[in-house]
């Protein structure tokens, strides 16, 4: 059988899914694949053109691998993403899975001159009748490759039907609709929760914009399922959009703006340039004064990519004139070298030091230390998650100069752009 007669269609490798997995005794196991960086790195050699012959080049070699076996398919599941149906049990089909990233660690494929060297990363589960129907298990291989991908090139990741993990993904997938729907009818609100100050060394009102849905009967749901879908779905970015433009719709209302707002920037929209013309265009058009406003990035997040986000806070900070604050601090890689390279003006320490501040010594050492650093840089800090009075006579001693959590102050609605159309 030639090449491409046995490469199935996405439709094709689905209904042989469905059908191999209704076996109750599951003998088949299913590989998921995408070429690492592909689309990237064929960009940069020419373009689309560049982009087929090096994924075609790729394919030929898996499947020169996958055509060695008995009762195997291989189906294309997106430009740079193949699936492998393969009749061995789970354990079997890691080593080969295993042995065709090494395989493909060791090729060299030359595009336009320029060579360039395949890298795989992999997710992997058992067809099995458990999962109910095909759409969970591509799902189920989805979060493994995600998980793949997170670890590194020529990855492989194992899951099962009965992965914890796989529960927040189907919870999230439920929330998709919805989340799409909310942003498209409007029905995400803003609220805001106040930063206030601990000392009287620093002084000026604060507070930080929060997302919250509001279903058809009123009710007000938190943030958090929402944003965790989002991100697993890679629409962060819209969420970004919208709540700029709802947060200048609040501004243009206000008589007295003598409050600094903070809103929150996802890891996907620091490389997308349009924010910030989006930004640039909302805050004119709005009357929004740019000192008004302090954009939040994870320091996790703004350290993955250093160069990306040094790029996109210049434009906030420098061109537009905004503040800006790293979330977050302690839990990414922390230190002094790390805390000075970004120009922020605000260091958050993430809320779980705050939590243990008063039993648990390395928590009052790191939030010594940020204080310390951020002192040294001329930066101020915020301490997250305040929920008594002893943690915040604490942060006083230890030189804190903002606190924010429901006990120095409850997030409060802020606007509701359905009751503003």
């Amino acid at each position: 059988m030639g090449e491409e007669s046995s490469l199935l269609s996405k439709p094709s490798f689905i209904e042989a899914i469905r059908h191999l997995s209704r076996n109750e005794n599951p003998q088949h196991t299913l590989i998921y694949i995408e070429i690492n960086h592909a689309l990237q790195v064929a960009s940069l050699l020419g373009g689309t053109a560049a982009e087929e012959r090096l994924i075609a080049a790729i394919k030929t070699l898996i499947f020169a691998q996958v055509k060695q076996l008995d009762d195997s398919w291989l189906g294309k599941l997106g430009c740079n993403r193949f699936g492998i149906i393969v009749k061995m049990p789970v354990k079997d089909a890691i080593e080969f899975a295993e042995e065709l990233a090494a395989l493909l660690d060791r090729q060299s494929i030359t595009i336009a001159g320029q060579a360039y060297y395949p890298k795989l990363i992999m997710g992997v589960t058992a067809l099995s009748p458990e999962y109910k129907t095909p759409e969970r298990i591509l799902a189920a291989v989805d979060e493994a490759l995600y998980q793949a991908r997170r670890a590194g090139n020529s990855m492989v990741k194992l899951i099962g039907h009965d992965d914890p993990v796989l529960h927040n993904y189907y919870d999230s997938l439920k929330l998709l609709p919805v989340l799409r729907e909310g942003l498209l009818n409007q029905s995400f609100v803003l609220y805001a929760q106040p930063i206030v100050p601990v000392t009287q060394a620093v002084t000026g009102q604060k507070a930080e914009v929060l997302l919250r849905y509001k279903n058809k009967l009123g009710k007000i749901n938190s943030q958090g399922p929402f944003l965790q879908s989002a991100e697993l779905f890679h629409i962060s970015r819209e969420v970004d959009l919208y709540v700029v433009h709802q947060f200048c719709r609040f501004i243009e209302q206000q008589k007295q703006q003598n409050v600094v707002y903070s809103l929150n920037i996802s890891g996907s929209t620091i490389p997308y340039q349009p924010y910030f013309d989006f930004v640039v265009k909302e805050f004119k058009r709005f009357g929004v004064d740019p000192g008004q406003v302090c954009f939040e990035i994870t320091e996790t997040v703004a350290d993955r990519d250093y160069q990306q986000a040094i790029k996109f806070m210049h434009l906030l900070k420098d061109r537009l004139g905004c503040q800006l604050s790293l979330d977050d601090i302690g839990i990414g890689s922390s230190n002094l070298a790390n805390l000075s390279k970004f120009n922020v003006d605000f260091m958050k320490i993430d809320g779980s030091f705050i939590k243990n501040l008063l039993d648990d010594p390395y928590s009052e050492l790191v939030v010594g230390f940020i204080t310390s650093a951020a002192r040294l840089y001329g930066k101020r800090t915020i301490a997250e998650h305040v929920e008594n009075t002893r943690q915040l006579e604490k942060l006083k001693v230890l030189g804190v100069d903002y606190a924010q959590g429901y006990f120095t102050g409850k997030p409060e609605l802020l606007f509701d752009p359905s009751l503003n159309p």
